[in-house]
Formats: structure tokens, sequence, C-alpha cells
């Protein structure tokens, strides 16, 4: 890359300056402000503030790869994939009134003790398997997107980057506890939405307006939103990406434990819902200033696409070459933004880092080895050594995600290979009564099965090259001479589709089913785990409903619930659930 493309000292002074600000944090919690039990280490002690909790839900959401991922989405498909904003508005409301209420009433401590209060401790560990693969799938994507872009800009070997990322956060989400990750969150999402207004704005300033960069995009085939198109093996439609956002953002709000374990850190289900509204807030802010990004790098380049002129080899970097190009006249700004997503990598991984850490003691030492009692610094010293472990295997798995496809498609895909198994359970569990262990473990694993295989021979056949979603229409008519500037481009790597949607093109060895949306795999998953749960329960023997605690489903299935179940006394205790759930089929 141009030496004028590439960091100077105010650009690595404004990066380093997040990441000692992030270690400070760790570093206060750690030596100044000790969490003494776990309940304080993992859950805050139950006396979180809305605020830090709903930044913290937030950042763990927008990652590098919605920073870097998103924009280039919009630049090569098209502006489809905004219509996820109506699908998060609706899931908030069905976590706030069917979910979180039950999680919230029955105070876990673990988000998947639920699978043993209303299943048994087999569930819970199917559970606990399943999330364990969504990290160690997701983790790499997480990692390996602010490594290219810091690699891009800075010329240090990518594989260098990614362990260094990677130490910062380890060190302060293991021992500073789930309230240094949520300050730190806080500090770090401040960082991204700074960076990522300050370039949309001057960005859509050079471009000569709004009203320009809008002109341009809607040449371009780029607006568009109401796409009907039914056909489910369709990249991205109307459908396709509401559906299948509703499916996939629910099961990162309710079945996923790190989120989870930041609504049980306040104090009630009041705050719970507070902490909703202001995370919707703040998806649509940075998700929709991600999207006018992407506008922004059309009207840029869309006489001169980078990849096909040779300027750099992967989509992924276009967002970071364009930020170099407009950071020339505005010292720091690079800095700025690098630090942006370099922060929402940072806050993805400690969410993961620190749900999965205590996920694993809780759902597996505790529960495997329950006769063994460790003191409150051994249990700390047991999830260290957890979370350092999986810092590790997520190094060493960039070397996989590298030969993947877009970032954004290929984190959705993988995560959606286990993200309907998942979701699958709890939805059985909150609002079917009648399900039973033998339906939760079939609808799961089939789910599992049925999901990993048709994801990963996509993925096996996009890495062949033998299925292939080239983007809508770009050009490199107005490049400059190539010779001039070292650069060798790519006439074939030119898109000429200006229809409606975006093209799937796949030799004829690709079975059709593996041509699926990828917005579809978690859909698929979790109808195939509900379905195959309640057929199975139904075909064996259903559980006593009568001697179930009504707190373990919706409020909205209690009427539904026997009268005298209805009318007993509450009971709190969560060793009694467990008691009273233990009476499994023959």
């Amino acid at each position: 890359m141009d030496s004028d493309l590439m960091f100077n000292w105010v650009e690595y002074s404004v990066v380093v300056i997040m990441l000692i600000l992030s270690l400070l944090v760790g570093a206060y919690y750690t030596f100044f402000n000790k969490q003494k039990t776990y309940n304080d280490y993992m859950l805050g002690g139950r006396t979180m503030g809305v605020l830090p909790v709903s930044m913290s839900i937030v950042a763990g959401f927008i990652s590098g790869i919605t920073i870097l991922g998103l924009p280039t989405e919009m630049y090569l498909y098209g502006s489809q994939c905004m219509t996820n904003n109506i699908a998060n508005l609706i899931i908030m409301t069905v976590a706030g009134v069917f979910y979180l209420p039950v999680y919230h009433k029955l105070q876990l401590n673990s988000l998947l003790e639920y699978l043993e209060l209303r299943f048994d401790s087999n569930v819970r560990f199917m559970g606990t398997i399943m999330y364990t693969i969504a990290s160690v799938l997701h983790l790499p994507a997480i990692i390996y997107v602010p490594g290219l872009a810091f690699n891009q800009v800075t010329g240090v070997p990518l594989h260098v980057i990614t362990p260094i990322i990677s130490i910062c956060c380890l060190f302060y989400t293991a021992f500073g506890g789930v309230k240094a990750v949520m300050w730190s969150d806080t500090l770090q999402n401040m960082f991204t939405l700074v960076a990522v207004i300050f370039v949309v704005l001057i960005g859509s300033w050079r471009l000569g307006g709004v009203l320009e960069m809008w002109r341009i995009n809607e040449q371009g085939s780029r607006l568009e939103i109401f796409n009907m198109d039914p056909d489910p093996f369709a990249r991205n439609t109307f459908l396709t990406v509401t559906i299948g956002s509703a499916f996939f953002f629910l099961t990162n709000i309710v079945a996923n434990p790190g989120p989870v374990q930041r609504f049980l850190s306040v104090p009630s289900i009041k705050h719970v819902r507070w902490v909703l509204f202001y995370s919707l807030v703040g998806f649509y802010i940075i998700i929709n200033l991600c999207s006018f990004l992407g506008f922004v790098l059309y009207a840029r380049y869309h006489q001169c696409d980078p990849v096909a002129a040779g300027v750099i080899k992967n989509p992924s970097q276009m967002v970071p070459l364009y930020v170099m190009e407009v950071a020339k006249d505005y010292p720091g700004l690079a800095g700025l933004f690098m630090s942006g997503v370099m922060g929402a990598a940072l806050s993805s991984m400690a969410s993961y880092y620190n749900a999965t850490g205590g996920m694993l003691y809780k759902d597996v030492m505790e529960v495997f080895f329950p006769t063994v009692h460790h003191s409150e610094t051994k249990q700390f010293t047991i999830i260290k050594v957890i979370i350092f472990a999986l810092g590790i295997i997520s190094v060493a798995m960039v070397f996989v995600v590298e030969k993947l496809g877009t970032v954004l498609q290929m984190s959705v895909s993988l995560l959606g290979a286990v993200c309907g198994s998942i979701l699958s359970l709890f939805t059985v569990g909150i609002f079917f009564p009648f399900v039973n262990t033998k339906g939760a473990l079939a609808g799961s694993l089939t789910s599992l099965f049925l999901s990993g295989w048709i994801v990963f021979n996509a993925q096996y056949y996009i890495m062949k090259g033998k299925l292939q979603f080239p983007g809508k229409f770009t050009s490199i008519d107005q490049c400059p001479n190539s010779t001039q500037n070292n650069f060798s481009p790519h006439p074939e790597l030119v898109f000429n589709y200006t229809g409606v949607g975006s093209q799937v093109l796949a030799d004829s060895t690709v079975p059709q089913l593996y041509q699926l949306s990828y917005n579809y795999y978690t859909v698929l998953g979790t109808l195939t785990g509900v379905l195959v749960a309640l057929v199975v329960s139904l075909l064996t023997k259903s559980p006593d409903i009568t001697t179930m605690n009504p707190d373990l489903f919706t409020p909205y299935v209690h009427r539904f619930l026997p009268v005298r179940e209805q009318n007993s006394e509450p009971r709190s205790s969560k060793d009694e659930y467990v008691l009273t759930n233990k009476k499994e089929e023959g």
C-alpha cells in the first residue's frame, strides 16, 4: 500500500491510548476493587446500573465484523441488509415479554442452569457443548477482522497482531471480572461511536453531500429494501434478511450466556426492560452508521473498485483503505477509527471469554464434580485458566478463518450452524410444558446435525470456489494508470450485475440444499429443533406438569397450567426446582 496510507506515530499513539485505558480498567478491578465472590466476579453483585449494562450489550454485539463487514456488505450487495432494523425491534419486544422475565425471576447464576431446572443435567451439558462450539467458531472471526485491518495500515503481520489483541483482552477479562468487562466495553463503545461518526460525516462532505452520495448509490442499484422475492436460495431479500435476522438476533439476546449474564446483573425486570430499550437505541445508531458508511464507500469507489484494481486483496480491507485516504488531511483520525474497530473487537471477545469461562466452570466443573469444593480464590483461578485456554484456541483458528468468504456472511453462517439448536432448547422449555428431556435432546441434536451439515458443506464449496456470491455492478474505468501506481488490475473481478438482489453462482456439482441463504441457517435449525422436540415428546411419556414450578415457563403459559398448580404456594428455592424436575419419563 502507498506509504501515505500507512500509520504514523500520531495514529499509533491513539491506538495505544485506547489499549492502555482498557488495561487500566482491568487493573483497577484486579488490584483496587477485587471481586470477592463468584456472584461479584460474574454478575457484578446483581447491582449493575442500566447504562454500563446497556453499553456492554451493544459493544458485545458491535464487533469489528460489524464495523468492517457491514459497510463492505452494503458496497457489494446493496442496502437490503438494513431490513434487520425491523427484526431488531420485534425481537427486543419478544425477549422482554416472554424470555427474560423467566430468567430474572429464577435468579440464575448461569443461563444454562435453566436447562437443568427445566429438564436435567444432560440437557444442560448439551447446551454447554453447543455454546462452547459457537464461541470457538465465532471468536477467531472477531479477532481476525481487526488484525487484518491493522495489518493493512501498519504492515505488521496478521499473526503477530492477533495474539497481541487477544492478550490485552484476556488480561482485563480474566483478572477484572464482569465489572471490568462492562466498563471497558463502555469506554471502547465511545471510541467506536465517535470514530464511525467522524468518518461518515467527513466522507459525506468530501463526496459533495448526502444527496450526491444517494444519487450515485441509486444509479449503482445499491438502494434496495423491498425485494420481496420468496426464493429461500436468494442471498439477500426482504424476507431472508428480516426473518433470518429475527431468529439470529433472538438467539443472541435470550439464548446466549453473555448478554443474559448482563441482564441478570441488574436488580429487577424493570431494569432489564430499560436495558433492552437503551440497547436497541444503541444498535440502531451504530448499525445504521455502519450501513451509511457502506453508501459512502460505493460513492467513492463506484468507478474504481479497489479489489479489481489490485489496490487491496480482500473486500474486508476496503474500509481501512478508505479511512486512510480520508485521514491524510486529519491527523489522528485513522488511529481513532482503528481504535474503534479494535475496541469493538475487544468488547465482543471479552463478552465471549467472560461468559464462556464462567459457564464452563459452573456447567462442567460443578455439575460433574459436585463433591469437589473449591474456595472462591480457586474458583477464580480455574475460570482464568479456562479463559486463557479459550484465547489460545481462538488465535490458532484464525488460520482457518483466512480461507473463508466475506466476514459478515462467514460469521453469520458459522454461528447459524449452532444458534438454531440452542434457541430451540430454550424455546421448547419456556413455551411448551409437555416437552420432556428426550424431546429436547432429540430436537437439539437433529437441529445441530442438519444445520451443521448444510453450513460446513456450503463453506467447503465456497472455499473451493464452486459456490460464489458476486456483488452488484462495479467498475475500474476511472482507475489511475496501474503502471504508475504499481497496481496489478484484475478485470475478471469486476461485477456486471445490475438486477434486483444479487447473484448466486453455483457449480453444477453443488447440491441445491447447500445454496440455501445463509440468513436462514438459524431459522432452519430452530424450527427443526422445536418440531422434533414436540413430536418426540408427544410419542413418549410427558413429564408431570403438576409437579413443575410455573416460574420455569413464560407468564403467558401459566393460564394453561393445572389450576391447583396456579393456586399453590410459590416456590423460590432453585434446589426445589431441580428436585421437582428430576422425575423424568422411563
